[in-house]
Order: C-alpha cells, then structure tokens, then sequence
C-alpha cells in the first residue's frame, strides 16, 4: 500500500461517497475505486460494501480507519519534522496543556523563542482525561496541568505554578436570581458539563455540589468546555468551569461568579520529564522555571 491510496481510504471512509473523493484529489472516480481495490487486495479484505446508491464501511473497513487516520498523521509529523530540520530548527519538544493555562503556556513560549527561535515546539490542548491518559504513557516532554491529574507520574517533576479557581457560568437573564452564597438558588437551573470521562471535573462539580447541600442536575454533556458556554448563553444550563481562559469564549449572555471556598481552588502545576532527553528539553525547562517564577512573583503567590 501507499499514502495517496491510505489518503483516498480515509477521504472515502468520510464521505461516503467516491465521486466526492475523487473531486476532493482532483482525480477521477474509477481512479479513486481502482486504488480502494488495490489497497483492498494488498490488506486481503474488503474495506467498503458497494451498492448502485451507495457505499458503507464493512466492519474491517470500520477497524482499519484509525489505524490509517494515525498513519497519515505520523507521516505528516514526520515530514514536519525534517522540513524543519533543513530551515535550520533543529530542537524540538512536545508539550501538552490544559486549555485554563493557556496564558502560562504562551508566556513560557514567548521568553522561549526570544533565546532559542530555531526550537520547534509542538503544542496539544488536552482535555482532562485525555490529559491523564497521555501522563500515563508519558506522551509529552512538558505539561501544563493540575497536580490532581499528575498524581502517580512517577516520570514527571512537578512544579507549583499558582492557583486557579473553578466559577460559575449562567445567563445573564437569571443572574439576579443567583447567590453564589446560597446554593439553593440553584436548584432550579440545570447543569451542562463536559463528558463524564473527564473525571476530575465530573467529580469536582460533584464535590462542590454536595458541599453546598444540593444534587447536581445536569442534563447534558459535552465534549469541549466552549461547546457548554454556547449551552449557557443560550440559557439551556448553567455550568462550573475553570475561570481562565474561558472569559476570552465568553458569548453575550454569559456572566461568571466566582466560587468561594477551598475546594473551588485548583493547584496548577508545571512538569517535566525525570530524564530530559535533548539539549531543547533542558532550554525549555529552563526558560520555563525562570518565567513561571518570575510570575509568580508578580502576582504574589
């Protein structure tokens, strides 16, 4: 097999559709289906089950998708990879980051580049769970995280890099009902929440609830925090969410209320990995020690 027919796999596996595909590469279609068969052939199973109106994913088809999907995906990284190489960019690192610490993260890249420009860096915003996970696997050089999800890293290094704080997030047509000090002004608005997978939040949310006497309602969940701020400006559920960065989101019907009390608070933390492989792994440490603390300093914690 090649990449272009790996390409047109995955085109097709989206679409459903090998007329769509083929106007999508600029080819023909019985090019498009001359390639699947090939690539059908070369595996020794059938990818697609075809009809005169349409086509769908047989159960291999269904299992071999991802596996093509990060195929290509590696291959893109390492053609990234080198191009970067030949402009002269010849460090690298992975970091990975809570989306709530995204002001950090991009003051350490800011003092990064100004020493060490030809560094390249790659950057994912993770969701908890996927955040953890990848901890586990030890996935990323660095982490910008909450030392509850870092917990049991036994790779990692951790460093405290100031307090967060959870808030909550409602309408502004029921803001004058709310007192953030009497949670049973609450009871009567719904929750909305990120998916449950995301354990640290689901459970935090929980915690807060429970120590303020009322049951969490929540009657929807969704796969990225911005997606529940839509939810709230729309007046559907109110929501708990980390304060930063989600005011830059915010819509406009949405008003915070800071949530009083310790477990509201939110450690963050800066992590490296025990053995830092590269002389850019060792610079970005550095750099990122230097400008943390100096932060820290200025906010006085």
């Amino acid at each position: 097999m090649d990449t272009m027919q790996l390409r047109l796999f995955v085109s097709a596996a989206n679409t459903l559709n090998f007329s769509r595909t083929a106007e999508q590469f600029f080819i023909s279609q019985p090019a498009v289906t001359h390639s699947i068969k090939i690539l059908e052939t070369s595996l020794g199973v059938k990818l697609f089950n075809r009809t005169s109106r349409r086509i769908t994913l047989t159960a291999e088809g269904l299992e071999f998708l991802p596996y093509a999907v990060r195929a290509l995906e590696t291959l893109s990284s390492a053609e990234m990879r080198l191009q970067n190489m030949a402009q002269g960019r010849t460090g690298h690192i992975r970091i990975a980051a809570l989306s709530s610490l995204i002001y950090h993260l991009s003051d350490c890249l800011v003092a990064l580049h100004k020493k060490y420009p030809s560094i390249q860096v790659d950057i994912d915003l993770l969701e908890g769970t996927e955040l953890v996970n990848s901890v586990r696997k030890s996935s990323y050089d660095f982490y910008f995280s909450n030392s509850e999800m870092l917990a049991g890293a036994t790779s990692y290094t951790f460093t405290h890099i100031g307090n967060g704080r959870l808030e909550l997030f409602v309408n502004k047509a029921i803001a004058d009902k709310i007192d953030i000090n009497d949670w049973s002004t609450l009871i009567d608005y719904p929750l909305v929440s990120i998916s449950r997978s995301d354990a640290w939040l689901t459970g935090r949310i929980a915690r807060i609830c429970k120590n303020r006497g009322i049951t969490p309602n929540i009657i929807n969940y969704y796969n990225r925090a911005e997606a529940a701020i839509v939810s709230v400006n729309a007046c559907i559920g109110i929501a708990i969410l980390p304060r930063a960065p989600y005011r830059l989101y915010l819509l406009p019907d949405v008003v915070t209320f800071p949530i009083p009390g310790d477990d509201a608070n939110i450690d963050n933390v800066f992590a490296w990995k025990h053995e830092q492989s590269t002389t850019a792994c060792h610079l970005f440490k550095e750099v990122a020690i230097e400008t943390l603390t100096a932060s820290n300093k200025n906010q006085g914690t």
